[in-house]
């Protein structure tokens, strides 16, 4: 499965087999990514001045209440700890130029923190480097040597 706009899943599975403890994905997207989400009922996103997490639960709870948002909340999930045990924080930042994911992972071997800055792409829900990750699986799929 393509990684999408999240790097580090090769580690994150690398310490769920040597026993993963906790999970949490962090997505920061500027106010009006966040627009037409149930972010709107909690934050004034036209008027925001400073980051705010406005959610905090599991990959599931993310999942269905910002399907179009958490899309790698769920795939951080999946290669993870599952849905119910892998932490979610969603974040609004008037500061924030695109959209980032950041992963932390902590485990009996170590501990993963994995940070995916990019610019939005020109729907501001998603990242543009997701056609790149796209390219590049399709590349990987054909290679003699997969890195």
């Amino acid at each position: 499965m393509p990684a999408g706009a999240i790097a580090g899943l090769d580690g994150l599975g690398t310490l769920k087999a040597a026993g993963l403890h906790a999970v949490t994905y962090t997505s920061t997207k500027p106010p009006l990514a966040w627009r037409g989400t149930p972010a709107e009922r909690t934050v004034d996103l036209e008027a925001l001045t400073e980051r705010v997490v406005f959610f905090e639960g599991s990959a599931r709870e993310a999942a269905l209440q910002f399907p179009k948002n958490a899309n790698l909340a769920a795939t951080v999930a999946l290669a993870g700890l599952g849905f119910e045990r892998t932490r979610v924080r969603l974040v609004a930042d008037p500061e924030s130029r695109g959209n980032t994911g950041e992963v932390r992972a902590e485990s009996e071997i170590g501990t993963l923190e994995v940070t995916m800055a990019g610019l939005a792409s020109t729907n501001p829900k998603t990242s543009a480097s997701v056609a790149y990750n796209l390219l590049h699986a399709i590349r990987q799929r054909g290679a003699r040597l997969v890195i």
